[in-house]
């Protein structure tokens, strides 16, 4: 008697993940919390994206809460893919910090500094019989470019995609680099005295000025935001997909300064290895109890 196999549907979803150098960073995903990446300041940074469904899908990548662009890249099944660039300008993706004053005004104002979004679409499949609902996405239809890895040599089989409301329209991406740049300055001065009718006020001695200063300075806080960073040499070829108008997949992470971790003992508990024979070494040893490599 012959088995019968029974097709179940996957539950497999696509995945984004934050990268330096090609290897993932640690996530931290507090429970009740958006998962968090934390960044230096200055530090590039790839978004690894794997589809591992058996649908070609679409990324809409999202930055500090604006998209950067009206497209998105296209994967086909299987394919991974190391994003370390902007679409619509060859600029890779960089966190910057800044300080800002430590108030409930300010917090508002930088909520959406550091958020990262990926929306997953799946690729619109012939429907045949009945009626079929016309138009995409903003009422245009998907189109996108190859990625071309330059490093390996030939041409990846990812692309990206642009949107566009007729064949007239154009799009052109505008940004503001932050960078390091102070959005508030502030000064401190002082007087030699203050008379307020028979109320005299003296300066404050020196000692005491830096005293004002460490208060003001526990008063701020350090925030990043996703800006644009150095040349780019991925590159992008149209190609014509439609995709469904509604996202079936998201990822959504958050980007913090490493001055806002908060260290647990698993992060201080680190692994020592030799380095001539990699076995791992136990606290406090200064020798390789394997090779005798000195630690």
């Amino acid at each position: 008697m012959k088995k019968q196999m029974i097709c179940e549907p996957s539950h497999a979803v696509p995945t984004a993940n934050i990268a330096v150098n090609k290897s993932r960073i640690k996530v931290y995903n507090k429970k009740g919390e958006m998962p968090t990446y934390y960044l230096q300041s200055g530090q590039e940074f790839q978004i690894e994206i794997f589809n591992p469904t058996t649908d070609v899908v679409l990324a809409k990548i999202t930055l500090n809460n604006t998209p950067i662009s009206q497209g998105g890249l296209v994967l086909n099944p299987g394919q991974r893919v190391f994003l370390d660039r902007y679409l619509d300008v060859a600029k890779k993706f960089k966190f910057d910090t800044y300080e800002v004053a430590n108030t409930k005004e300010v917090k508002k104002a930088i909520e959406n500094n550091g958020d990262v979004k990926v929306e997953f679409y799946r690729e619109r499949k012939p429907y045949y019989g009945g009626l079929q609902l016309q138009g995409s996405v903003m009422g245009g239809s998907f189109g996108g470019p190859v990625w071309i890895n330059n490093t390996a040599g030939g041409y990846v089989p990812n692309s990206f995609t642009t949107t566009s409301m007729n064949s007239n329209a154009s799009f052109t991406t505008t940004s503001m680099n932050v960078g390091n740049t102070a959005l508030y300055n502030s000064s401190i001065a002082t007087m030699d005295s203050l008379s307020l009718g028979d109320v005299s006020v003296s300066s404050a001695p020196i000692k005491k000025e830096k005293s004002v200063l460490r208060s003001v300075k526990s008063k701020s806080i350090e925030t990043g935001r996703v800006e644009q960073g150095s040349h780019s040499d991925q590159k992008f070829r149209t190609v014509n997909k439609d995709f469904e108008c509604f996202t079936f997949h998201t990822v959504e992470y958050k980007l913090l300064p490493v001055s806002q971790k908060i260290n647990t003992a698993e992060d201080l508990n680190v692994k020592v290895y030799c380095t001539n024979c990699g076995t791992k070494l136990g606290k406090g040893h200064k020798y390789c109890s394997s090779c005798g490599t000195k630690a």
